[in-house]
Order: structure tokens, then sequence, then C-alpha cells
């Protein structure tokens, strides 16, 4: 239903948001603002032939979060305020400086993409959304369309059409590329990874990734890869296709990408697990053949890095921004890390001196990765393949979408050679981190760095060891050691120039206390 939601359909949509693995609200007090619908995929006289496919359509739900309570403070939501919150628009309320209050609250848009049937289906019964009436169809069972392969079926058919459909406040739009590949004959099945999406295998064709918690505006993991791929990039996977939807939420309209179809890796092995495969191999023999063949790896993912950095160039804005600014924000960014973890303390003044190094460059800027680290990449048969271009989670959208400089990615991708080295300690280990790191740089940029870019990388490697510890302090703590070795290393770096490669916090070959367990691709 649109616009507003009935407090039998509130409750059940809420409660099977809040529950689920992709959202981001857990904690947090939160309340159905409102459930748009979007237009119908399939035919609604369908629904009533007998033993007809399910009903389908994507549903949007704004998500508001009330403030935490105050105990010296009379809460301005009573319990029965808020237990209305769930089953009507929030300017309903009574009291208009309350509506004012309670819309003013940060929200947040998820999807859900639901699959509709007349009565309980038997395989489905894990991906019960509720029971209610729905004004088209009656009584209905809604499930989860991504775990119902009929469902999938009928969102895969309105790609393979490039279907527009509209609806007096709503429209949803399915757009597909040049690739081919993609046909209805394909078996739908639910990736049960760990993911922030959810991704739906296309038989061994193509992955339907559906965005949950949504991003207003161009998604930028689509509009990486459709510039990738018009440049003929052949780094990353190939994309089939995405879809986007507009709707009108308190008199706006507001437009979001749902959803995009990319190439399924054919024997695609995670980097950071073949990472961990060549460290234990390395370890358990005297022979330096695992490291070796690892450092060629790494050269390999420079040199995909590159290619990669060279099509964002031109296919994106660039930027020149002064270096001295750059430092202030990092500077800025240590102030406020040091109040969260005290342990940065006694590097600060270290810290400043391998930032001041920025001051006097003009840095280039670019659309990147964001993010990059070794959870990020796919070794394929054919080679390297990087994937996940929506930037680090912590930044705004608008922050992400922001030129940046090559060397954040570059940064990223050697704290990740340390980390790895960290999480399988050994005799080899550290050469192994240092091996691979040098490989890196080399396959990046065809040879050796020169001061200036020496210099200018560490300041980057010690902006992201400094966000790392900031992390492992706040959710691993165990972990700190890690980050905080590396802080060590670059804060006591006295060098005002040269080095082809800056120094490897695992090359003092410590290991943090206690029993480490591999990150996975979201923690690292």
């Amino acid at each position: 239903m649109s616009g507003t939601a009935d407090p039998q359909v509130a409750d059940q949509v809420l409660g099977y948001i809040s529950n689920a693995r992709w959202f981001a609200g857990k904690g947090r007090r939160a309340r159905l603002r409102s459930l748009t619908s979007l237009p119908w995929l399939t035919e609604v006289s369908e629904f009533f032939r007998p033993a007809a496919p399910p009903s389908v359509r994507f549903e949007i739900a704004e998500v508001a979060y009330l403030p935490d309570e105050d105990p010296e403070r009379p809460s301005a939501v009573s319990d029965q305020s808020q237990d209305d919150l769930g089953s009507r628009d929030l300017a309903s309320l009574g009291a208009p400086e309350m509506a004012h209050e309670l819309a003013d609250m940060p929200t947040e848009y998820y999807q859900l993409a639901v699959s509709y049937r007349p009565a309980p289906h038997a395989d489905l019964h894990h991906a019960e959304i509720g029971r209610f009436t729905d004004p088209d169809l009656g009584p209905v069972i809604a499930y989860d369309a991504p775990q119902d392969p009929q469902a999938c079926a009928a969102i895969l058919s309105a790609l393979l059409s490039g279907r527009r459909l509209r609806s007096p406040d709503s429209e949803v739009r399915f757009t597909t590329t040049s690739a081919s590949g993609l046909s209805s004959d394909l078996e739908p099945r639910l990736f049960t990874g760990q993911q922030s999406n959810t991704s739906v295998m296309l038989g061994d064709t193509g992955i339907i990734k559906l965005f949950r918690r949504l991003e207003l505006g161009p998604n930028l993991d689509i509009e990486v890869h459709d510039a990738l791929n018009a440049a003929g990039i052949s780094d990353v996977a190939g994309l089939f296709g995405w879809i986007e939807a507009s709707w009108v939420s308190d008199g706006r309209q507001l437009d979001a990408d749902l959803a995009m179809v990319i190439e399924k890796l054919p024997d695609a092995v995670d980097g950071w697990d073949l990472a961990l495969d060549s460290l234990r191999a390395v370890n358990a023999s005297a022979e330096t053949r695992s490291a070796t063949e690892f450092a060629a790896e790494a050269e390999a993912l420079g040199t995909a890095l590159a290619e990669i950095h060279y099509a964002l160039h031109s296919a994106f804005p660039t930027k020149k921004v002064l270096g001295a600014r750059t430092a202030m924000i990092m500077m800025d960014r240590l102030h406020d890390a040091t109040g969260i973890a005290p342990a940065l303390t006694p590097h600060i003044p270290g810290l400043l001196r391998c930032l001041d190094h920025l001051g006097a460059e003009t840095l280039d800027t670019q659309r990147v990765h964001g993010d990059f680290h070794l959870g990020q990449t796919l070794r394929t048969p054919t080679g390297w393949k990087i994937i996940d271009f929506e930037g680090e989670p912590a930044k705004t959208l608008a922050e992400r979408r922001a030129p940046d400089s090559v060397w954040r990615d570059i940064a990223g991708m050697l704290r990740s050679f340390d980390y790895a080295a960290a999480s399988v300690p050994g005799p080899q280990s550290a050469a192994w981190a240092t091996e691979c790191r040098a490989a890196f740089l080399r396959g990046y940029t065809g040879g050796e760095l020169g001061a200036a870019e020496a210099s200018v990388l560490r300041a980057y490697e010690a902006d992201k060891a400094i966000y790392e510890v900031v992390y492992e302090t706040r959710n691993r703590p165990d972990w700190v050691s890690i980050p905080l070795r590396a802080v060590a290393v670059l804060a006591a770096d006295k060098r005002d120039s040269g080095g082809s490669d800056p120094p490897s916090s695992a090359e003092s070959n410590q290991v943090p206390p206690g029993e480490l367990v591999s990150p996975t691709r979201e923690q690292e």
C-alpha cells in the first residue's frame, strides 16, 4: 500500500526489517514512518488464477529513529505515540510541535522486494514477512522475494524486457547494457553468505545484487562498473543492467537504485583467503616459493588497480587539491581519534611530522575505489577482479563520490598485507608482507617510487592506520595492536625523503596478543 501503512502491516514489516541481517539500525529505537509500494511487476489479474505464480513488487520502507532516552528530560514521545509511529505517518500525530520534532528525526530507506501469495508456501516459511489484506489482492502472505525463485524469475523477466512501470506517484525502470549472456531460463538461487545487501545467483552467469539500505541518487557501484565496462576494462565484472526507482515522500520526489545485475565470476577465489593460504604455506616450509608466488599475484593486482585508476580518471571529474589542506584534514582526524583511542597519544609528534610532508605537494584527485583491501578482490582463472566500488561505509555518499587521491587505495592495500601477515603469525610472515608490498607497488607504478611519492604514501598509510586503530578500539580490542604497530613504525620514520617502499609494520615480526581469527570481508 502507498504512503502510510495500517497497524497490522506496519508491525509485521518493521519486525521483519529490524530482525534482518542487513538492517543497519540495530540497537536504536526504530519506527516505520511510511511504506510506499511501487508498481506491480506482475499482472494483478493473474494472482486469482489457480496455481498462478506470485504477485511481485518492490516496496520502500522509511524507518525513523527516535532519540536515545534522557533520564533527566521527559520524552517528547509517549509510549502510546511511539506505538502509533508504527502505523501512520509521523505528521499525523496530534500536537503540531510533536509532529515537527518527529518529522525531523533521522530516517533511512530500506528496500523490500515482496512476493505475495494467496496461501502459505511450504518452502518459504523462513522468508515470511507477514500476513495481511492487500487492497489489490485481498488476504495474502508476503514473502521476501529474493528467497522465492518464482518471484526472482519475474524480476529477471522485467529486466530482460527493459520494462518501465508507472503509477501516479512512482516508477520502476529496468535498464540493460549491451553485455550478453542473461536469459530467462537461468535458475535463481539465494546467496546465503554474510552480506549487507542480498545477492541472488542466476545460474552460473549472473548475480542480482539487491540494495537493502538505499542511498538516494545514483549508486556508486553501478556508476563505476558502467564506466569501466564502457572503457573495456577487464579487471571488473561485467555489468548486465540495473533497476532504479522514483517515488514521492512528503511531497518530494526521491530517486534511488534498487539493484544491479553483474557477471558471476567462475572459479573466483577471495583475495583475502588466497593471501592467508599463501602465508600458511610459506610458514610451514623453509622454501620461499609460496611467498614468491603470491608476490607475483600482488604485482598483478597492482597493475590491475593502475588500469582501473587510469580509466576512472578519464570517466569522472578530477581536481587538484593542495596537500596542506589534505594534511590539515588528516591532522583533525588524528586529534579526534586520540579522544577515542588514547593509545595513539605517544605517537602524535611522529604522526604529525609524517602528515606534514603533504604540505609541500599538490595532489591530483579523481574517483577511486575508496575502501580497497584484499577482501575487495577476487582471483579468477583470467586474472584479478576488483569488486565493491561503494567506498568506505563510514563516509557519507557525498564524501565517497568526491575525488580523492589514488594513494588512498594504494595505502589501503598495503595495510591489508600487514593485516594478513598478522593474522597468520609465523617466521616468514613479515618477509611475506614486505615482499608483497614491494611487488604491489612495482605493479602499480611500473618502477620505483620517487622521494615525494614515498612521502605522500606514508601520510596516506598513516591516515589509514589511525582509522584502523579507532575501528579496532571500538569493535575488536584484541586486534588493535596490529594498526598500533603500523602507527609506531610510521611515527618513528624521520626521513624527510627517499625510500621506494614505506616501511611495513610487519617487519617487526611481532604478533598481537591472543588468538586471532581472520577478519571477514566486511570486517577488514
